[in-house]
């Protein structure tokens, strides 16, 4: 019974032995391979001769890369390849250039963007923006006069339509531009007193409600179709000494330098 004891215990022993000593002899068979793997491949580029073919190093030690066939020896399937490769290079080339111009373009499109928004900034108005600005600016002159009070809404608006056809027949007659500063003074000096003048010509001239608005359509319009020839002749008559006061003022004046 004993002697069946110790031969059930020899034997896993035993085994447990011999797996031990298996797996160290694999793992050295294994070490061995691998060797041996490094030293084919050494000789393999030993034996090999050198060719313009294979990844070399530059005279300043960067990395060149093979050429992708043998010129030399391509076969026709290689041929279309490296066809199609050249080709798909010159067309990323052409792309980057066509990119570069793109950008240069955005770049002028930018410049010019913001050379337009500066004109623009610093421009003089149109001769009609002008106009309407004068206007503007008298229409709330008179309004803020007590001696204004007098005139209805209707008159003060013919007034300072005469006011923006005299300040444009002006400034064409000397060929000036003013600033808007410049503008405001001139209108403050001289336009107020011309139409007050205006004013009371229109309350002279017209004889009804009716020949008001034709009078203020007439000034805004600059179109004689507004008025018949009796109340034409009357605007004349009371206008025309406005008008030569207006120009005494305006011939002493001197444009700012």
């Amino acid at each position: 019974m004993k002697k069946f004891v110790m031969i059930g215990i020899i034997v896993p022993v035993v085994l447990a032995i011999l797996a031990v000593g298996g797996f160290f002899i694999y793992e050295e068979m294994q070490g061995q391979h691998e060797q041996n793997l490094k030293d084919l491949e050494k000789f393999g580029f030993a034996v090999l001769p050198n060719t313009p073919y294979t990844e070399t190093k530059g005279e300043l030690g960067e990395s060149q890369l093979p050429a992708t066939f043998a010129q030399e020896k391509l076969t026709p399937t290689q041929k279309v390849i490296q066809g199609l490769m050249d080709d798909n290079k010159q067309l990323i080339d052409e792309q980057h250039q066509l990119q570069d111009k793109i950008d240069a373009l955005k770049a002028q499109v930018a410049e010019l963007e913001n050379y337009k928004m500066l004109n623009e900034h610093f421009a003089p108005l149109t001769i009609a923006e002008e106009i309407k600005a004068v206007e503007k600016q008298i229409k709330t002159l008179l309004i803020d006069m007590p001696d204004a009070r007098r005139f209805s809404d209707l008159q003060i608006s013919a007034m300072s339509a005469s006011v923006g056809n005299e300040y444009k027949k002006f400034i064409g007659s000397k060929r000036i531009i003013l600033s808007d500063n410049e503008r405001e003074d001139f209108i403050k000096q001289y336009m107020p007193e011309y139409a007050f003048c205006v004013g009371d010509g229109i309350e002279i001239a017209a004889n009804s409600p009716r020949e008001e608005r034709a009078i203020a359509s007439y000034f805004r319009e600059q179109n004689d179709q507004f008025l018949s020839n009796e109340l034409k002749t009357d605007l004349e008559t009371v206008v025309k000494p406005c008008q030569t006061a207006l120009y005494s003022r305006l011939s002493s004046y001197d444009k700012p330098i």
